[in-house]
This record gives C-alpha cells, sequence and structure tokens, in this order.
C-alpha cells in the first residue's frame, strides 16, 4: 500500500500561484507520498496549473497520472471527452510511461449529473456505457492504464462498473471507513481533508 494524494487547480497560494511547486512536491516526497494524481482539465479545457503541477511532480521524481472531469450523459459525449484527453495528451507528450499512476475518467457525482438521474434521463446502464466507451477508446489509443475514479455510492450502487467492466481499475472515494468497501480496488482516497506539505488536499492509498 502505498500513500499520494489528489490536486488541481484548486491548490494555490495566496500570490494565486500554483501551490505545489517544486519545492513543497519534494516536501511531499519527504513525507512519505509516492504519487500525485493531477487534474488534466473538464469541458474540453486544461486546468490552469496542470503544466506547472506535472514540472513539480516530474522534477520531484514521484509517480504521476491524470484525471479528467467528466460532464458525459451520452456515449457519444464520453467518446468526446475521450478524443479531447487523447489528442491532449499526445500534444504534451506524455504516455504510459509518464502516466505511471493511471489515467482516471473522473465519473462522479455534482448536480447535473444527479438531475439527470432523477428524471429518469441516465440510467444505471447509461451511466455504465459511458464510462466504458471512454476507457475502450483510450486503450484503442494505446493508452493502456486507464481506469474510472468516483465515490462509493454511485459507483456500486448506481453503476454496473463491478460486473461489466471487471478489468478496468477503479479509484474509489468513500471517506470515514476503515477500509474501501469497493471489492479489488487500485486506490482509495480515504479522505478530502488530508494534509501533504501544508495544504489541505484528497489523500490516497494504492494498492
Amino acid at each position: 500500500m502505498r500513500k499520494g494524494f489528489d490536486i488541481s487547480s484548486w491548490q494555490e497560494d495566496y500570490n494565486g500561484n500554483p501551490y505545489f511547486n517544486i519545492e513543497r512536491m519534494e516536501q511531499a516526497k519527504a513525507e512519505g507520498n509516492e504519487f500525485v494524481i493531477i487534474k488534466l482539465g473538464e469541458a474540453y479545457n486544461v486546468d490552469e496549473y496542470f503544466e506547472e503541477h506535472m514540472t513539480a511532480v516530474l522534477e520531484a521524481g514521484l509517480e504521476v497520472g491524470v484525471y479528467y472531469f467528466s460532464h458525459a450523459y451520452t456515449e457519444a459525449t464520453a467518446v468526446q471527452e475521450a478524443e479531447w484527453v487523447i489528442n491532449t495528451l499526445n500534444a504534451y507528450g506524455y504516455t504510459d510511461w509518464h502516466l505511471q499512476a493511471g489515467i482516471w475518467y473522473d465519473y462522479e457525482e455534482h448536480t447535473q449529473l444527479r438531475a439527470y438521474i432523477n428524471a429518469g434521463a441516465l440510467t444505471s446502464q447509461d451511466m455504465t456505457n459511458c464510462m466504458s466507451r471512454f476507457v475502450n477508446r483510450l486503450w484503442q489509443a494505446g493508452f493502456n492504464n486507464v481506469g474510472i475514479y468516483s465515490g462509493y455510492s454511485l459507483l456500486w450502487d448506481e453503476t454496473y462498473a463491478y460486473s461489466q467492466m471487471p478489468s478496468v481499475p477503479v479509484w474509489c472515494a468513500q471517506y470515514g471507513a476503515t477500509e474501501c468497501d469497493y471489492p479489488d480496488v487500485k486506490i482509495w482516497q480515504y479522505s478530502d481533508s488530508g494534509y501533504v506539505a501544508g495544504a489541505e488536499v484528497d489523500v490516497n492509498y494504492m494498492y
């Protein structure tokens, strides 16, 4: 079990710069963290601090992964998001070799997603299909270390990810538990209020 954390442009200092510069990434490593998962983007836009975060993580010698925050409610949109991720990673020159901590499709609970579910416009099968289409498109493009991120209740209770996508790695958020209840989880995000190098962040264990 290895310790790590995930970050995005939410983590910035008082001057409006990325909080996790090279020095703080080195501090994070000294604190026992071995990997960092960085937000790549959302809504077809690269995260504001993606480049700075990637540089700092790689300079510090930590394993790095990336995630994309999804707004897909149809399979077609999931494929469009996959194409954007593929094109963006290719443009930066990042491959599986660089992204040892994985490429993650962040398909999590948020207001609009819940509204679609409550209205009956988004079923468990629809959500599973969106996740599957994204992962498969990344695989087709030559990215092999691809998985799904979501909260435990949505992933386990409201999708068929476990039964229909058994070979796809899962990064699961479940707080306040002594262990993650999702079977064979790859990464467990066990808290959204951990501290790394003096900053409050989401903290994770990788198995």
